[in-house]
């Protein structure tokens, strides 16, 4: 018969076991949050900006005044966890919060914006980098066009807007939690002709910031985690990619033709790979823009075959990637149309999204002398032609 005595040191022994659990395991749980922390790169920056608005049209010389503005970002050091991050020399993603007064003018209001961005590294040295930023959101403008209650106000025909923002930075690193930075760029508020007027608001300012960092650094990853080179890349010498796609834009000139007008365009894009990150090509267009008829009208010119108005143009393509994200660049030229108060040539600017391996969603502004004309939104197909193959001797 077992004897009460001979229980009591198991029983001991598993009250210490649980004892010495109940105190490791919050600390496993502590570890494994610092070790999410510590392989995120996360940073939190303050900055301020100053600079003016500018007037780039003579409309707008009244609104021409300084002005201060802030913003928040929330941003992670990318440390190579995916192959585009090395093709990028490490570059810093995140999200910033920007706000500023424009100046207490009781025409503009103030203006809010959210964006996503990235910053580029154009140079590394030690702890000093410099890079290149370039974010694109939304924003709101607290006051907008109102013929009768703001009728000076021909900047903004909206309270929501696209933001853009460009900015060079010099960044200096001074331990291993601050960082200190300066520079200049571009801050620009604009609804894409979707609401008219739409001069748009132009911002150059300076900056300066300060960054901390929530844990230590996770070095970056050596070349030697990721495949020197692609998928057949040792055996095909060349390939050729074909975007086919179509997107439908608005254009809102109730403000003008007391009319909301569709626009309809298909382009295809031919591109060649120059590198891990660029492709360059051409591209065609064709597009409808129903807001040329009702000009045209108003001029006295009858529009009776309404394929007239169709502008076709062929265009240099530029696409620079970034996973399945691509930013895309066309300069046109009309080959076509029988309106033409915009001038015979023509940029788009687009973003691509690699939905599968074919399919994309495309989202595109089309403009003419840097004055935007019109958003458009659409999918297209997309495939790679691989052709040539490497000698194997």
């Amino acid at each position: 018969m077992i004897q009460p005595a001979e229980i009591f040191p198991l029983r001991v022994f598993l009250v210490r076991i649980f004892f010495l659990y109940s105190l490791l395991a919050p600390l496993s749980v502590q570890s494994q949050f610092k070790h999410k922390l510590f392989t995120s790169n996360m940073m939190v920056e303050v900055k301020f900006n100053y600079g003016f608005i500018y007037a780039h049209h003579l409309e707008l010389e009244i609104f021409n005044s300084h002005l201060p503005a802030f913003e928040i970002n929330l941003q992670q050091e990318t440390f190579g966890k995916h192959k585009w991050e090395r093709a990028y020399a490490y570059p810093l993603i995140g999200v910033s919060f920007w706000y500023s007064g424009l100046g207490k003018s009781p025409y503009l209001g103030s203006a809010y914006a959210i964006y996503p961005f990235i910053n580029f590294p154009l140079y590394r040295r030690n702890s000093f980098l410099m890079t290149f930023r370039f974010g694109l959101g939304i924003g709101y403008l607290t006051k907008k066009f109102d013929r009768i209650s703001n009728y000076k106000n021909l900047v903004i025909g909206s309270h929501l807007n696209a933001a853009v923002n460009l900015t060079f930075e010099i960044r200096y690193r001074l331990n291993q939690r601050l960082t200190i930075s300066g520079g200049f760029g571009l801050q620009h508020f604009s609804n894409g002709s979707l609401k008219l007027p739409n001069y748009g608001l132009n911002f150059p300012l300076a900056n300066v910031g300060l960054a901390y960092r929530l844990a230590r650094e996770n070095n970056f990853i050596g070349d030697r985690f990721i495949a020197p080179t692609d998928p057949f890349e040792a055996i095909v010498k060349h390939s050729v990619e074909f975007n086919f796609g179509a997107a439908i834009g608005s254009k809102n000139m109730q403000a003008i033709l007391k009319q909301n007008f569709l626009v309809y365009h298909i382009y295809e894009n031919t591109f060649f790979p120059v590198s891990r990150k660029s492709k360059v090509g051409f591209g065609l267009d064709l597009s409808y823009d129903g807001s040329h008829v009702a000009i045209l009208e108003s001029r006295g010119v009858d529009v009776s075959n309404k394929t007239k108005i169709l502008r076709p143009g062929i265009n240099a393509a530029y696409e620079l990637g970034l996973s399945k994200l691509s930013l895309i660049f066309n300069l046109g030229c009309y080959l076509g149309g029988q309106e033409k108060s915009n001038g015979p040539l023509y940029e788009k600017i687009s973003f691509q999204y690699n939905i599968s391996k074919h399919i994309f969603a495309n989202v595109m502004l089309k403009v003419h002398f840097g004055r935007a004309d019109y958003i458009g939104w659409g999918f297209g197909y997309r495939f790679v032609h691989l052709y040539g193959k490497k000698s194997l001797k």
